[in-house]
């Protein structure tokens, strides 16, 4: 019986000194690469290649976040004028209603 709980603690302790082994490596999943990467130029060097972004205008080009204007179909309606029409539709039929 000894010889059992020996055996079974024993592979408990491998496998689990198997699965903490495989995250042994630091890696950054979020760029796909490992997170301590040398880097080959100097803090200069990107700094003064983000000025010549910032200058030429690559850059803003990168970050545009210049989303489509959406006009509005005729006039603005009140809240008021929006909730009678709802209770409107709701009598006659034409809008379903869920009561759940």
């Amino acid at each position: 019986m000894n010889t059992r709980k020996l055996l079974a603690s024993s592979v408990i302790a491998l496998a689990s000194m198997a699965a903490t082994s495989a995250f042994a490596d630091s890696y950054d999943r979020a760029n796909n690469q490992p997170a301590n990467t040398p880097s080959t130029v100097t803090r200069a060097q990107v700094k003064a290649e983000l000025l010549a972004a910032q200058q030429d205008g690559s850059l803003a080009a990168v970050n545009s976040v210049d989303y489509p204007v959406i006009k509005a179909n005729g006039t603005p309606k009140t809240r008021a004028e929006v909730r009678t029409e709802l209770i409107q539709a709701e009598k006659d039929g034409s809008m379903p209603v869920y009561h759940g």
